[in-house]
């Protein structure tokens, strides 16, 4: 459920996130496994913004609990413009980051050309080249926090001198836990001259086959899919030739390595510049040619992978054409959301995510 507008809270001062104070537990679910209420990724279109662009920012977020189809909020702080020592919670003091925080699915800011480290003091330029030394880029960077939250966001007191107290409490008041409530921040670098683009994904392979276009969602198109309650288990018709392709039995083990692989990645073009940029900082700093680093995450809400975690480009050796992995069955008569995301080194993320029918 979106959500859109300011947040309604009654102390604004102190709406900035308390985000940071989601723990860690002792049995977390493996990075892969979707099995509460998760975000994914956050895109920027622009990865690398010059002083007076602005900036789209866009979440993948699902929330896989049994619970799911309750309301989420998702909430965005202002941006936090060059922090001391580029550390995140020196944003906490600018107060920029605690005026015009929204709620939604996506937000935006322009990234300005000076700003005012603290009130009242003389403006400032983003890129600060002064503070460069040998060949290092001089740059800028800006800091979104974000949250996604089952329940309802509220201020709460804390002692910690770098995080703002913001917690997520259910309908009778008790603060939930790191299965209900997600935060996090993301970086935006300012170059005078670079920029970045983020990868660019054209469709989705299952079992060594390339899947109709109706049956993937890329980018923001992915939004429905991923914030449906559990999928009716007739969404997928096996009977379709055009569908059956995406039905699989179910296996017993419930996604681990004994099961049946499917072969499964995202088709993402190496002839496509922009899945193969230059690292220009890298090659400024180091005097040689520099490529990204690219790689790509799977995730799934039912079933497993053979590897989570594949390389798809690497500075300096170049492109893995080997970048997908197997895809294991749940055990269990269902839908799955199965999701890749591919990211490069320098703030760029792309995504897609397909539905596969086990029975």
């Amino acid at each position: 459920m979106r959500i859109t507008g300011k947040l309604g809270l009654v102390q604004p001062a102190l709406l900035l996130l308390g985000v940071l104070l989601v723990g860690c537990g002792p049995d977390f679910d493996p990075p892969d496994q979707l099995h509460s209420l998760r975000i994914l990724g956050v895109q920027k279109d622009v990865p690398y913004a010059k002083p007076g662009e602005t900036v789209n920012l866009q979440m993948l977020w699902e929330d896989a609990s049994p619970k799911a189809g309750r309301a989420v909020q998702i909430a965005w702080s202002g941006a936090c413009i060059d922090p001391p020592g580029d550390l995140y919670y020196g944003c906490f003091t600018q107060a920029s980051v605690l005026e015009g925080l929204t709620t939604g699915d996506a937000t935006s800011f322009t990234m300005p050309t000076t700003y005012s480290p603290s009130p009242g003091a003389p403006l400032q330029p983003v890129i600060h080249p002064a503070a460069t030394t040998g060949n290092n880029a001089p740059y800028g960077i800006a800091f979104v926090f974000f949250a996604a939250c089952a329940g309802t966001l509220t201020p709460i007191a804390t002692s910690d001198a770098t995080a703002f107290p913001l917690g997520c409490k259910d309908d009778a008041g008790n603060l939930l836990g790191s299965d209900d409530f997600v935060a996090g921040y993301t970086s935006i670098y300012s170059y005078q001259t670079f920029s970045n683009n983020n990868p660019v994904i054209s469709g989705f392979e299952f079992n060594g086959q390339p899947l109709d276009p109706s049956a993937v969602c890329i980018g923001d198109a992915c939004e429905p899919l991923a914030e449906a309650a559990p999928a009716d288990p007739d969404a997928i018709d096996c009977t379709d030739p055009a569908q059956a392709s995406r039905c699989i039995p179910t296996c017993a083990d419930d996604g681990k390595s004994s099961c049946k692989g499917y072969a499964i990645r995202p088709t993402v073009d190496k002839n496509d510049p922009k899945n193969q940029d230059q690292d220009d900082v890298s090659v400024q700093q180091l005097g040689h040619p520099e490529g990204e680093q690219m790689w790509i995450n799977y995730y799934t809400d039912g079933g497993g992978f053979k590897s989570p975690v594949r390389l798809l480009n690497d500075a300096t050796t170049g492109w893995n054409d080997n970048y997908g992995t197997d895809f294991y069955a749940s055990k269990e008569a269902k839908i799955s959301r199965v999701w890749a995301l591919v990211h490069d080194n320098r703030g760029g993320v792309a995504w897609a995510g397909i539905s596969i029918k086990t029975q």
